[in-house]
């Protein structure tokens, strides 16, 4: 039995890497270009998010396979989750006020800011890498923090599929497919 319990385990392990492994170009290139975005916003302590928005990064698109979420036909597109890190217009002109330098973003209309969000990957990391820092200096607390960017105050299902996707990225850095 416990043979057994040690072949599931080891299979278990190989397919995670394996999971990890079978990123495209196209999907290390977003996650990246977000890791390094992220790395040049600190929070009041000096206190960067990489991982944790590489994690939101492929939970939210799969690393920018997904460019549009929560999309209904009920819905106009400037109502939904857009770009890499799946922002509402909503949230970006939320963090615009907050943020010197995304005030820009409060003289574009609702459509110019969600075809931004779609096509500038850099924009899509920026907005929410100063929304994770927003809210961590808001709720002191990791969890809380990470439960807010899905829009709630303890969303534990969320919360554990960032920490699944961190050990994710934890690999495609000691893989050396991210930096």
């Amino acid at each position: 039995m416990k043979f057994i319990s040690l072949i599931l385990l080891l299979t278990l392990c190989i397919f995670a890497n394996n999971t990890s492994n079978q990123m495209s170009p196209k999907q290390l290139h977003v996650l990246q270009t977000v890791r390094d975005v992220a790395k040049s916003i600190p929070d009041k302590h000096g206190t960067t998010y990489e991982n944790t928005i590489s994690a939101i990064c492929i939970t939210e698109s799969d690393a920018g396979d997904n460019l549009i979420g929560d999309y209904h036909r009920k819905k106009s597109i400037t109502k939904a989750s857009l770009g890499a890190m799946q922002i509402r217009v909503q949230t970006a002109r939320h963090v615009s006020q907050y943020v010197k330098k995304l005030k820009w973003m409060s003289k574009l209309s609702d459509i110019q800011i969600a075809a931004r969000l779609l096509g500038d990957i850099r924009l899509s990391a920026k907005v929410a890498t100063y929304y994770v820092v927003l809210l961590h200096e808001q709720r002191n607390n990791a969890f809380h923090a990470v439960s807010g960017y899905n829009g709630g105050m303890n969303n534990y299902t969320y919360y554990n599929r960032i920490i699944k996707n961190m050990a994710v990225v934890d690999r495609l850095v000691n893989a050396g497919k991210l930096s």
